[in-house]
């Protein structure tokens, strides 16, 4: 006979044990009292698929009663917090030796669309207005219509001119617009690398000419293999591109001020290559706008 699953409602008092250190941080997320015993789930930005779950229990503490959700071991790094309903997780940072917090007991859960424009997805107001560019803020509709795919430009010399391929872009997947992809763009395995490192070279030099192009931003190698570095302003630049080109559906990974974007032996130039560029430029397009309006808030 197959038994229920029974969930663990008990008070705990004893302190939580955490398990962080010099790579290793923690992660704990407060909740109201109706989500006693519901289950949240964070993921790595660089794995989506990867679901790490944990369920929010009754706490006392202090002589308070908290309701939290506890995740006593997490590697450093960039995570999306999911609530249940995979369209409303929030990202958050984890550093090591230190614990994050996020707060869900006043507010609701923050809107951020994360992932994945495959067949249903819809389109809609996704995120907070504040961090959205201007254009945004008035509560108008969102465009679903997918960019045109431009076609590629060449210079004189026959190389390909990515800083003028475009003129306008659609509307961001981190405000409900079509993503660029239907289908993340997964780095390639290190075997893939070493099987074809002559290919891989000549990938990673027009991925980092275009990103240079692109953005006018120092690019560095890749802090691993598969890999391609851009060097960001500061630290929110970097997230706030970090969420926005995830949601376009291409791997990205942030450490501190540098973004990582994929590129593989296969990647081909009308296809990933271009993804990648196109992403970039589209996010980094929206950025400007987003950081005018946050220095004009400032003022």
């Amino acid at each position: 006979m197959e038994m229920a699953e029974t969930k663990d409602l008990q008070c705990h008092s004893a302190p939580a044990v955490l398990d962080i250190g010099d790579d290793m941080g923690a992660l704990i997320v407060y909740v109201r009292p109706e989500l006693h015993g519901c289950e949240i789930t964070v993921s790595p930005m660089t794995d989506l698929a990867q679901r790490i779950h944990t369920d929010v229990l009754e706490r006392r503490v202090n002589g308070r009663t908290l309701y939290a959700a506890l995740f006593p071991a997490l590697p450093a790094g960039d995570y999306m917090i999911w609530s249940g309903d995979p369209t409303v997780p929030c990202a958050v940072t984890i550093s090591g030796s230190a614990v994050a917090e996020i707060d869900w007991r006043v507010s609701t859960m923050p809107q951020l669309f994360l992932v994945g424009a495959k067949a249903g997805h819809q389109h809609g107001p996704l995120v907070p207005s504040e961090m959205l560019p201007p254009r945004y803020r008035d509560g108008g509709p969102v465009c679903s219509t997918p960019m045109g795919s431009a076609s590629l430009r060449y210079t004189p010399d026959g190389q390909v001119a990515w800083d003028e391929m475009w003129t306008d872009f659609c509307d961001l997947a981190l405000a409900g617009g079509p993503p660029h992809r239907g289908t993340l763009l997964l780095p390639p395995s290190p075997a893939e690398i070493a099987a074809n490192p002559t290919a891989y070279g000549r990938v990673v030099a027009e991925i980092e000419r275009g990103l240079r192009l692109v953005t006018q931003r120092p690019i560095v190698p890749g802090d691993l293999p598969g890999w391609v570095g851009i060097v960001c302003c500061d630290e929110p630049m970097a997230l706030w591109l970090a969420i926005a080109i995830m949601a376009e559906q291409v791997s990205v990974r942030r450490v501190e001020k540098l973004l990582y974007l994929p590129a593989g032996p296969a990647f081909r130039l009308e296809y990933e290559i271009k993804n990648v560029i196109t992403v970039v430029a589209k996010t980094h397009h929206y950025w400007t706008e987003h950081r005018a309006a946050m220095l004009a808030d400032e003022r």
